[in-house]
């Protein structure tokens, strides 16, 4: 009989986010008769839980974890202590042989109680670049590279975030693995779908709507992209109908900024903020043409599921966006907080609607070939059964 091999992956919750959506795609299907899956989320469930728990892949965390979720400021270090001392009564409880680290929070804050638990092996996923350590003082850089010396090996989702860990973090070469994103392509009869979200939206045929999936952060671009559709509404050759419809949770209030930004230009009424969306298949099954020109990014499930959805996408230069879209074959890679650049873009495509049909099949055929569900689970699972 073949011992199974327990392994628990730490995140901070499963609320509908790029991670999250990616954990929920890829895992279930590692999780199986040898590798026995857990997730332990610190803070809260979130919303995909109950959906992972359908899949057979079992959701934990700390009792009460909801109500320290909304302690008063007072209490915050209270809570902060109890989830660590059960996460560390947890991990003895259960002795995983495997425990892997999605996002910061979770792997600075219970990655150092984990080396307690010295039989197991550690793994961390970096999935973006570092900038989010200058929110933080200097020691938390230094208590993160520590981690990095203990940890048994680090998971990077593109070749730029993999650079990035070895020559300026300084994480042996050997330590390193790169795991891409991995993305479903849709059997939907595409047309159907098409006529059937643009009539939800009231969006005439012959309008080009863009489409651009994120949250609304400023580091995401938006007010780039708004300022761009400005320059393209006021230019001659802009003789088409268009429309740019921004998917993405209003997480802190930057909504009614970019609100007043678009009526300054005057381009109200073609940019619609939809808010967060559980069927992003179907309204990138509306779209012409994707968009997403962060200013800073790892490793974009937003990019794969545009491509996938046959969309040619204009991204910035950052992170691994170029490595996911191939300038001038599956779409326009512009230079970030480029507002008059990605202007020529959209205004590129825009006129030339075969040849950016073309590009979004062949975006299509990279997603299916390069970035499927089915590698990335094969990834994953290689890099478990290494550690056995």
């Amino acid at each position: 009989m073949t011992d199974v091999t327990k392994i628990l992956l730490v995140i901070r919750s499963l609320e509908r986010g790029g991670t999250e959506r990616h954990l929920l795609r890829t895992i279930p299907s590692v999780s199986n008769a040898q590798n026995k899956i857990e997730i332990f989320c610190f803070e809260r469930p979130g919303e995909l839980a109950p959906s992972m728990k359908a899949l057979g892949v079992n959701v934990v965390t700390p009792p009460v974890s909801g109500w320290l979720h909304h302690v008063p400021l007072i209490l915050k270090p209270f809570s902060t202590v109890w989830t660590c001392l059960y996460f560390l009564f947890y991990l003895f409880v259960k002795n995983p042989k495997i425990v892997h680290f999605f996002l910061p929070a979770a792997y600075l804050l219970l990655g150092p109680f984990s080396l307690l638990h010295v039989t197991s092996r550690k793994i961390m996923s970096r999935r973006s670049l570092n900038r989010y350590l200058a929110k933080y003082p200097g020691w938390v850089r230094k208590v993160e590279q520590s981690l990095h010396r203990r940890m048994d090996l680090i998971l990077a989702n593109s070749s730029s975030v993999f650079q990035e860990l070895e020559e300026n973090e300084h994480v042996p070469h050997e330590k390193l693995r790169l795991i891409y994103n991995g993305v479903s392509v849709s059997q939907d009869d595409a047309p159907a779908l098409r006529n059937d979200v643009r009539a939800e939206f009231g969006l005439p045929d012959d309008t080009v709507v863009l489409i651009t999936v994120a949250n609304l952060l400023p580091y995401k671009g938006h007010a780039d992209l708004v300022e761009a559709c400005g320059i393209v509404a006021a230019t001659r050759k802009a003789q088409f109908r268009w429309t740019l419809m921004a998917v993405g949770n209003d997480n802190v209030g930057l909504k009614a900024t970019l609100e007043t930004q678009a009526a300054k230009l005057g381009i109200a009424g073609n940019v619609h903020f939809v808010g967060k969306r559980t069927d992003i298949d179907r309204c990138l099954g509306a779209a012409d043409i994707g968009v997403l020109v962060s200013h800073e990014e790892g490793f974009s499930n937003a990019i794969l599921e545009g491509m996938a959805a046959g969309l040619p996408m204009i991204v910035s230069d950052v992170g691994g966006n170029p490595e996911a879209v191939m300038h001038n074959e599956t779409g326009l890679v512009v230079p970030a907080k480029s507002p008059a650049e990605l202007a020529e873009a959209i205004e590129y495509l825009c006129l030339n609607r075969d040849l950016a049909a073309k590009m979004g099949e062949a975006g299509r055929k990279r997603a299916i070939s390069n970035f499927s569900i089915e590698r990335s689970a094969k990834d994953y699972a290689a890099v478990y059964n290494s550690l056995k």
